[in-house]
């Protein structure tokens, strides 16, 4: 109704705008080009801002824009990831079921990580979104997961997203 009134071609401010279409600041810019660094080195970065400033919409951006043929892109979202859920969850977008126990199921994820690097020659990135309210044990599962070979390589890239507490 008020599209038509103000002449616009589309909605605005929707959560479906293609990421051509965002609006970038340079401060955005920024962020995307350390995100860039952390996906090519295999590394860890943790992404926090207030509520509701475009986190997430950020990390679109920023996955859409890796190349399908250099990197895979794992993302989770969940407010109740426990450690089970966080393998099952990347095992899923991988396409594999995931085994029952957490051990078991950290072991099949790292052997997916190694054949997708060293068969497909691709960096992996996860994301985890809403980040801050991964419990301590779901915190230290995920430190086992990027300790690999006694801790002398990162089997992927890791970027945490979370809010800032206003406490």
């Amino acid at each position: 109704m008020y599209e038509a009134f103000f002449g616009m071609a589309h909605t605005p401010f929707v959560n479906s705008i293609p990421v051509g279409q965002l609006h970038l600041s340079e401060k955005h810019r920024e962020i995307l080009g350390r995100l860039s660094y952390v996906a090519e080195g295999n590394r860890f970065a943790v992404l926090t801002a207030s509520v509701g400033v475009g986190k997430s919409t950020l990390i679109r951006k920023f996955a859409h824009g890796l190349n399908p043929e250099k990197y895979t892109v794992l993302y989770l979202a969940d407010s109740q990831l426990t450690p089970r859920w966080f393998y099952k969850g990347l095992l899923d977008q991988l396409g594999i079921e995931a085994k029952f126990y957490r051990g078991d199921a950290r072991r099949q994820l790292h052997r997916q990580l190694r054949l997708i690097r060293e068969v497909h020659h691709r960096n992996i990135v996860v994301v985890v979104d809403e980040a801050h309210l991964l419990g301590r044990e779901t915190l230290e599962e995920v430190r086992f997961v990027l300790n690999t070979d006694y801790d002398s390589m990162n089997p992927m890239s890791l970027v945490l997203v979370a809010q800032l507490s206003d406490f």
